[in-house]
């Protein structure tokens, strides 16, 4: 169901330019903010695709863009929930005829729910990682954080949220709400079967919380843990050996015969 605040969006993305179609304004509007969302990162090809779709909309239009990130940003601080995900099924954008149906928000909550459990999280000093190989606009990664704030985890800092989709449109949608939730995170344009990489963008906290610098000491620890357990593995074929030369040699057994 609807809020106020997705009432609104869809009311000025149908009005925003009518000489496009409500699904091209919608993708136009999540390069665009996609795009802005990530302007920290100075990269030269999000900057170009900023520049290729705001060419065509004039400066009342592009207002009318920061509306829509408003009503956005007012919704996720409202409460948790998929909001590009309402947006995307009830304003009729999503490609119905390839089957693309989102998982309502009350659906993802309950399975983050069994996921997650009921016990405390113990992670040990290490980052809790959570994938969604197929995330469309990252409901299921949003339930996640939903059932780790009511933990009193603190997902901003010992999360890591890994998002895959092969629709560009899915993961931005994604990048966007996993950003202003400030969650660590990131979000892949791929193909999950083949392992295609198109691009990949991660959100402003994953380098507020280090993760790079976390996940290389992770790795390093693991790696000394694996070399301390190839130094125990030729003692233990030693015992056996030693096992081996005491059991006596074998001799041909009479049936009904035991030694």
């Amino acid at each position: 169901m609807l809020d106020q605040y997705g009432k609104d969006f869809i009311k000025i993305l149908e009005h925003l330019k009518p000489s496009k179609h409500p699904y091209e304004v919608f993708s136009d509007w999540l390069v665009l903010t996609a795009a802005t969302l990530y302007s920290w990162k100075k990269d030269e090809n999000v900057e170009k695709e900023f520049s290729e779709v705001a060419k065509h909309y004039t400066p009342a239009e592009m207002e009318k863009h920061s509306q829509l990130l408003e009503l956005t940003v007012s919704a996720l601080e409202k409460r948790d929930q998929d909001f590009l995900g309402e947006i995307f099924m009830n304003a009729n954008i999503s490609n119905a005829k390839a089957g693309q149906f989102f998982t309502p928000y009350e659906v993802s909550l309950l399975s983050a729910k069994i996921t997650i459990g009921n016990d405390p999280i113990e992670n040990k000093g290490r980052l809790l990682q959570i994938n969604d190989p197929t995330c469309g606009a990252g409901g299921m990664l949003i339930a996640g954080i939903e059932v780790l704030k009511e933990k009193n985890f603190n997902y901003q800092r010992d999360a890591l949220f890994i998002a895959q989709d092969i629709d560009a449109r899915c993961a931005r949608m994604c990048f966007i709400q996993l950003t202003l939730m400030a969650a660590p995170a990131v979000v892949y344009c791929m193909n999950t079967l083949t392992l295609q990489e198109y691009w990949h963008r991660e959100t402003l906290f994953y380098h507020v919380s280090d993760i790079d610098w976390r996940l290389r000491a992770e790795s390093l620890i693991d790696k000394v843990k694996s070399i301390g357990q190839a130094t125990e593995e030729p003692e233990q074929e030693q015992v056996q050996e030693q096992m081996e030369i005491n059991i006596p040699a074998s001799k041909k057994l009479k049936q009904m015969e035991l030694f």
